[in-house]
C-alpha cells in the first residue's frame, strides 16, 4: 500500500543527479561554449524538484517520526540521511552564478547541517555492530558532502574552514574506500538494489579534485591530478562492467549513477579549462552527453515506477 510513510529518503539522490547535470552545464556554458538555456531550465527544475521532495519529506518526519527513525538507524538508509545537506549544498553550487545570495544561504544551511550529519552517522557506525555485508558504497555519502562544502565556501567562509571540510572528507574517503574494497573482495556479491552505487566510488575523487580546483583558485598539480585519474580509472572500470547493470530492474538506487557521472564530467570540463587541449574539450562534450542521457532515462524510469505506484511502499530488506 502507498503511503507517505514509506516516502523513501533515498529520493535526496534526484536532486543530486539533477544539480549535478545543472552544474555541468554552468561549466559547459563558461567553458565549452555551451548555450545558457539548458543550464537555466535545469536550475528551475532542480529548485522544483528540490522543494518537492524537502517538504514532502518533512511531512513525512512531522506525521510519521518513527518511520524517520528507521532510517536514522537503517544500516543503509542512515547513510542517505546525508543526501538532505548534500542537495542543500549542492543547490547552493547551482545557484553560484546565477544568484550569489540564494547561494550562500543553501550554503549555510546545507554546510552545517551536513557536518551535524556527519558526526551523527560516524557515532552510529562506531556504536553499532555491523556485519561486513552490511557495508556498501553509499556509505561515502555523508564523507562526500563534506568535500563538497569548500566549491561554494570558498566565496564565503574563511580558508581553513573549508580545508576542514575538505580534509575529513579526503580523510574517511581513503579509510572508507579501504573497508569497502575489503567487502567486495572476500565477502558476498552486493544485492541487486544496490549495485548501481558502484558508482558513487567515482565521486569521492572526482569532487576531490573540482573542490581542490577551488581551494587552490584553478591550480592544478600533482595531487589534483592524482585525484582526477582515480576518478577517470573507476569510471573506466565500471564501464568496462556494464553487464552488472544493463539487466538491472528499475531501484531508487538507480540515480547513483547520476552524481557521479556529473561529479567526472565536471572535473573534465575544469581539466579543459586550465589546458584547452582538444581532446580534453571533446571528452567533456562525450560526458556531458552521457550524463544528460543518463539522467533523463533514470528520471523517466522514476516516473513509470511512480506511475506504476511502485513508490512509496514498504520495501523488501
Amino acid at each position: 500500500m502507498r503511503s507517505l510513510q514509506y516516502f523513501p529518503v533515498q529520493l535526496f539522490a534526484v536532486i543530486m543527479g539533477l544539480s549535478g547535470l545543472a552544474i555541468a552545464y554552468a561549466k559547459a556554458y563558461h567553458f565549452l561554449n555551451f548555450p545558457y538555456w539548458p543550464y537555466f531550465t535545469l536550475l528551475i527544475l532542480d529548485t522544483i524538484a528540490f522543494f518537492g521532495i524537502f517538504i514532502t519529506y518533512v511531512i513525512k518526519w512531522v506525521k510519521y517520526p518513527d518511520a524517520i527513525n528507521a532510517e536514522v538507524n537503517h544500516p543503509v538508509k542512515s547513510s542517505f540521511i546525508a543526501a538532505i545537506s548534500i542537495s542543500f549544498l549542492l543547490i547552493s553550487i547551482a545557484y553560484m552564478d546565477f544568484a550569489p545570495p540564494i547561494s550562500v544561504t543553501f550554503w549555510w544551511i546545507g554546510a552545517w547541517l551536513h557536518l551535524f550529519f556527519t558526526f551523527n552517522v560516524i557515532k552510529f557506525w562506531i556504536r553499532h555492530q555491523f556485519d561486513v555485508k552490511m557495508i556498501n558504497p553509499a556509505w561515502f555519502i555523508p564523507i562526500v558532502g563534506n568535500v563538497l562544502v569548500p566549491i561554494a565556501g570558498v566565496d564565503i567562509v574563511n580558508e581553513y574552514v573549508n580545508l576542514f571540510f575538505f580534509s575529513i572528507g579526503i580523510f574517511y574517503w581513503i579509510v572508507l574506500f579501504t573497508i569497502v574494497t575489503y567487502r567486495m573482495i572476500f565477502h558476498h556479491p552486493l544485492p541487486k538494489k544496490l549495485i548501481p552505487t558502484f558508482f558513487i566510488l567515482i565521486a569521492p575523487p572526482a569532487v576531490g579534485f573540482i573542490s581542490y580546483f577551488r581551494i587552490s583558485f584553478g591550480s592544478i598539480d600533482t595531487f589534483s591530478m592524482i585525484l582526477y585519474l582515480i576518478a577517470l580509472f573507476t569510471f573506466f572500470l565500471l564501464l568496462l562492467k556494464k553487464s552488472l547493470y544493463t539487466e538491472l530492474p528499475f531501484f531508487i538506487s538507480w540515480w547513483a549513477y547520476t552524481f557521479p557521472l556529473a561529479a567526472i564530467t565536471i572535473s573534465t570540463i575544469l581539466i579543459y579549462s586550465s589546458f584547452r587541449n582538444y581532446s580534453m574539450y571533446w571528452f567533456s562534450v562525450i560526458l556531458l552527453a552521457l550524463v544528460t542521457v543518463v539522467v533523463f532515462y533514470v528520471a523517466y524510469k522514476t516516473y513509470l515506477a511512480v506511475k506504476a505506484q511502485k513508490i512509496c511502499i514498504p520495501e523488501e530488506e
